[in-house]
């Protein structure tokens, strides 16, 4: 009798803790990511400092002395301003602060970024990375979380060249990112 008396009570216990778990926020933030949102912003670049507009990328380290933007071993920072619109004069809504370091392969570099915005709508910082090639026309990022209105997302960025670049002196990143 008290096996089953026993078996009865674990029975009942899993019950609870399933009955538990559907009514847990972990439920609630599982309905939650199925909603996607999309931001869409402009990320501008710029290779040498004019003025008002200083160099927004950096080499900071170089292991092996070689100082082309495309040799591995070394590591940059860059940070970069985020605006509303192409033109450099719209209004600024963010920073992109990181790191990138060049890969082996040529003209490819592990990226890493703080897309920090501060509008109305959105206030916090996504984490984004990519394996990014430089020739490409655009590159896709993974967005690993975040902060502030932007705690627990997840999802992906897509940035395309939308001015500048070869031969001039800054290059502006048209970024849709998609959360969920």
């Amino acid at each position: 009798m008290t096996t089953m008396s026993t078996k009865l009570q674990a029975c009942t216990c899993l019950l609870m803790v399933a009955i538990a778990i559907s009514f847990s926020g972990a439920v609630v933030d599982a309905r939650r990511h199925t909603e996607h949102k999309k931001l869409e912003f402009y990320l501008h670049e710029q290779f040498v400092s004019e003025p008002g507009y200083p160099a927004t990328d950096l080499l900071v380290a170089s292991a092996t002395g070689n100082t082309s933007t495309y040799a591995f071993g070394n590591l940059g920072i860059s940070e970069q301003v985020i605006r509303e619109g192409v033109s450099n004069t719209s209004t600024i809504i963010g920073r992109a602060p990181g790191t990138y370091q060049p890969n082996m392969e040529e003209r490819t570099f592990a990226l890493y970024k703080l897309l920090t915005l501060q509008t109305q709508e959105w206030n916090g910082t996504l984490v984004v990375f990519s394996d990014w090639l430089s020739d490409a026309a655009s590159n896709e990022w993974t967005v690993v979380g975040g902060t502030g209105t932007f705690r627990m997302m997840r999802g992906y960025a897509i940035n395309t060249k939308a001015a500048g670049g070869a031969g001039t002196n800054s290059i502006t990143f048209k970024w849709e990112v998609f959360l969920y």
